[in-house]
């Protein structure tokens, strides 16, 4: 429609966020950015067939992935879909859709990367984002029913698989996106 999408589920939910956690993000932010984005662009070659990247320094993370029971057999809907919400003016990428190889269930899934295997068993499941990028997939994909969710940390020796309720998803988002909208109004937006 020729306009420019003014926030991402990123942008969203960093609203409310405590301003130490995100001092603590800059912090690190050149710790976990590079190793995010490697991680993240090997499993799109990974899950598409396409020439395998070399892990490089991220071999202990990319290992673990390669291994991943939900992968196993899978089919491969999407891997770094663009998204659109329309009617929120918002956009995103989902890191992957497939077809579990053990049900065939169709899995939405969101990769984060964990410094090590505490903070991985720590992580929280990406519930509000894999919410955000339910509701977009819908608008485009609405014959297409997403039946799992799951959060894939990787770290150092471990990948660790969170599932989610798709239902928790979509309430979570909600949520999150009412704070975006109060905090928009609040600012004359």
């Amino acid at each position: 429609n020729g306009r420019w999408l003014t926030t991402s589920p990123t942008g969203v939910l960093s609203v409310g966020m405590d301003a130490r956690a995100k001092q603590r993000i800059e912090e690190t932010r050149h710790e976990w950015e590079p190793r995010g984005n490697h991680c993240h662009q090997w499993l799109e070659s990974f899950l598409t067939g396409a020439a395998e990247l070399n892990p490089g320094e991220y071999g202990e993370w990319i290992e673990p992935l390669r291994n991943c029971w939900l992968f196993k057999d899978c089919e491969v809907l999407a891997s770094e879909l663009r998204l659109v919400d329309p009617k929120r003016n918002m956009g995103g990428s989902v890191d992957f859709i497939i077809k579990t190889g053990k049900t065939g269930a169709v899995t939405i899934g969101d990769l984060k990367t964990c410094s090590s295997k505490k903070a991985a068993d720590q992580r929280k499941p990406a519930d509000a984002q894999l919410g955000s990028y339910i509701r977009m997939f819908g608008f485009h994909y609405g014959h297409i029913f997403i039946e799992k969710a799951v959060t894939v940390v990787a770290a150092p020796g471990y990948c660790r698989v969170i599932p989610s309720d798709v239902n928790t998803c979509g309430c979570a988002w909600e949520d999150a996106w009412d704070r975006y909208q109060m905090q928009q109004k609040i600012l004359g937006f």
